[in-house]
């Protein structure tokens, strides 16, 4: 399409390719061992983008992991594998694991003041691979400044259609999860 001409969508509307447009934020409350999204609206989205604020576990120094549900169910077999990229005030490392159970997002998560926030990207969730990308900072349990990159896959026959948070032990304790779907040419 010539750059300056717009595209109408089908009720006439001007065709918005890159706009944000909120799904679903989730605000924790209490202490649930698991916080799922199961509203992706697959069939509208092929991109989703969901932001995280201001998470803390219940305990000090626990793990923020993603898993999928597929046909309403966590899936918790070693389909996933993902490459990490971390850093802290006194170390840097690379993690790469192949055939996981999950995904681990964050490490060594506080309870201090300074939460953990960041962002991930979710690319295919309807396909048989969910490529996601992600970027998180914190100040960790040491009070150190953490930030990791990350990119990972998970490889099973069938679309995803939940996403489920959960930590390395004991509940979720503070956050506000928001899902978005990115809007696309079609």
């Amino acid at each position: 399409m010539p750059i300056g001409q717009a595209k109408f969508g089908l009720l006439g509307g001007v065709v918005d390719p890159g706009q944000l447009e909120l799904i679903q934020s989730q605000t924790l409350s209490g202490t649930p061992s698991t916080l799922v999204f199961n509203d992706l609206q697959t069939n509208k989205y092929d991109i989703h983008f969901m932001t995280i604020s201001n998470f803390k576990p219940q305990s000090n120094n626990k793990h923020l992991a993603l898993r999928y549900q597929v046909n309403g169910t966590t899936t918790t077999g070693f389909d996933y594998k993902y490459a990490m990229q971390r850093q802290t005030a006194s170390t840097s490392s690379e993690l790469k694991i192949g055939n996981d159970s999950k995904i681990w997002l964050a490490y060594n998560c506080g309870i201090n003041q300074n939460s953990l926030n960041g962002y991930i990207i979710f690319y295919n969730l309807k396909s048989s691979y969910a490529f996601i990308n992600t970027h998180f900072y914190q100040i960790d349990k040491d009070n150190n400044i953490s930030t990791n990159f990350q990119t990972a896959v998970r490889d099973e026959v069938g679309g995803v259609d939940g996403i489920e948070f959960a930590t390395s032990g004991g509940n979720l304790e503070h956050g506000l999860f928001s899902l978005y779907g990115i809007r696309s040419w079609e």
